[in-house]
């Protein structure tokens, strides 16, 4: 889930969390002032070489003005050219679209961030991000929000229109059996068909490779000369490709909710299977101890029930207000998914799921529309679903064979009942994508880098904390922060420690001397 969209969850539930007494963990400020001395990580140096053939690009001018958007009236906006493809600078290029809060004290240069996703739009993070992100952070740093290639602002990937977002988010596909795996790849296929007769072959250059060059080119324009980010989720794996391409470019990365980019794409689905079942068997639990008015005796019996509430859902839809979109077993699994991300918003998703079981489905709607950024009028506010297949399928080549996705596909089935049936053999749909992938799935080589810091959460269902793990390992002199928690992503979320941990490296420069554990 992107930072974004959790904002959004946030605000929908806010009236019910104060009902409920439930703290949401925002709002919170550094019980410490990090020091603006740079320790270690300094962000200063000499100009980096720019790169054969990208001269133009390096050297252009950012031209900063007003946004004109009506909710960015205090911060600034510009564009940015690149190249389309880097292997042919010289063809075509496309611009990408930067917002920027100017620092309220001693600059130190520019912090860019991105919400992950992918599909995010670092934009829209930039303006949510007052209520996480500490006011030692703004003092000291432009806190630049980009919309990378594909993306929201940044010649958005437009495949499917509004009425075929929602067909497609209210389709239940069971990936358990051979009909729902044929209808997965005839999705991809009809999905991608769309891509194609919009955007010609545009999709292909989506990978985030290339969006990692981009990138340098912004370090470079907006007069950088080391790169200070902090990427979310799938934006820590942005963070990891751009320190192997750039890595003496690299000032000061904080990577929180860390995707392993050595795992093959079904690697990452028996990953996140494991993860979310984990996270329904802990809401489960906490519904029983909270004692209130718990709709199951334990935790089992919890599991059982949420099971057979979806396939109920399935076979007979819930009212929710509107006639034409009755919540099925894919909209409330997409909307109690969603809920999952955050444990602060377990007191307002059981009411939702007691609204559910009592036969009234808006409030699921409600968060589900609010998750996927859909209005009221039935549009939908960015492109996200649409760039996130795109993204992917750039960045994941097909790997193994139909023995072993059938072999993994059984093992999800059956070791994880209510997430098997829709996360299990994507390799099928993932090789109908017509535009293979030419990435490169495998451990991270960065030499040269100066220390990264790493924040993981001990079970975050989306990136699991084994990913953060491995990627420590895999980045010499890295630090990892560890929050005991069952949220995605960590910083701003409510932890004094992580805060504190974050803030003393981003503008102290100071990396822990140890990894932190952090218990509050």
């Amino acid at each position: 889930m992107g930072k974004q969209k959790m904002f959004a969850l946030l605000a929908s539930v806010f009236a019910v969390c104060m009902t409920a007494g439930c703290s949401i963990g925002i709002g919170t400020q550094p019980r410490v002032t990090p020091s603006s001395s740079s320790q270690t990580n300094p962000l200063q140096g000499d100009d980096s070489p720019i790169p054969a053939g990208l001269e133009d690009f390096y050297r252009q001018k950012a031209a900063w003005t007003g946004c004109s958007e009506t909710d960015f009236k205090n911060y600034q906006c510009a564009k940015v050219k690149v190249p389309l493809d880097y292997e042919k600078p010289q063809g075509d290029t496309i611009e990408l679209q930067l917002a920027r809060r100017a620092a309220s004290g001693k600059r130190l240069g520019s912090l860019f961030i991105n919400p992950g996703g992918p599909g995010g739009s670092g934009v829209n993070l930039l303006k949510n991000s007052q209520e996480t992100f500490s006011r030692a952070v703004f003092s000291a740093f432009d806190v630049v929000g980009f919309d990378p290639r594909g993306v929201g602002r940044s010649h958005p990937l437009e495949c499917t229109t509004d009425a075929q977002k929602d067909e497609s988010l209210a389709e239940s596909i069971n990936l358990a059996t051979v009909a729902g795996r044929e209808r997965s790849v005839a999705q991809m296929k009809e999905f991608a068909e769309q891509c194609r007769a919009k955007n010609g072959d545009f999709a292909k250059y989506l990978d985030t490779r290339s969006a990692a060059r981009d990138l340098d080119i912004m370090r470079a324009v907006l007069g950088d000369k080391k790169l200070s980010y902090l990427g979310y989720s799938y934006g820590s794996f942005l963070g990891t490709t751009y320190a192997q391409l750039f890595p003496k470019n690299v000032g000061r990365l904080v990577l929180d909710g860390v995707l392993d980019g050595s795992y093959s794409y079904g690697q990452v689905s028996l990953a996140q299977a494991k993860g979310f079942e984990d996270a329904f068997a802990n809401f489960a639990s906490w519904c029983v101890s909270e004692g209130k008015e718990c709709p199951w005796a334990s935790k089992q019996a919890g599991l059982k029930r949420l099971k057979q509430f979806f396939l109920d859902a399935d076979a007979s839809p819930i009212e929710s207000g509107d006639r034409a979109r009755p919540v099925n077993g894919a909209l409330a699994l997409g909307a109690v998914v969603g809920m999952l991300y955050y444990e602060n918003l377990y007191p307002a998703l059981l009411e939702n799921l007691k609204s559910a079981f009592n036969g009234d489905g808006a409030p699921l709607l409600k968060v589900s529309d609010l998750f996927n950024e859909r209005g009221t009028d039935g549009k939908y506010r960015n492109n996200s679903q649409d760039a996130f297949i795109a993204i992917n399928g750039a960045d994941y080549p097909v790997q193994g064979d139909k023995k072993e996705w059938d072999a993994r596909g059984d093992q999800i089935i059956n070791s994880f009942p209510i997430m098997g049936s829709s996360m299990a053999y994507g390799e099928y749909a993932l090789q109908a994508w017509p535009w293979p992938s030419k990435a490169s799935r495998q451990r991270i080589m960065v030499e040269g880098a100066q220390p990264i810091l790493l924040v993981g959460n001990t079970n975050d269902p989306a990136t699991p904390f084994a990913m953060a793990q491995s990627v420590h390992q895999q980045l010499d002199g890295s630090r990892l922060v560890k929050w005991k928690s069952y949220s995605h992503t960590a910083y701003g979320m409510g932890s004094d420690c992580v805060q504190q941990a974050v803030d003393n490296y981003l503008v102290g420069g100071k990396l822990p001397d140890s990894d932190i554990i952090c218990e509050d």
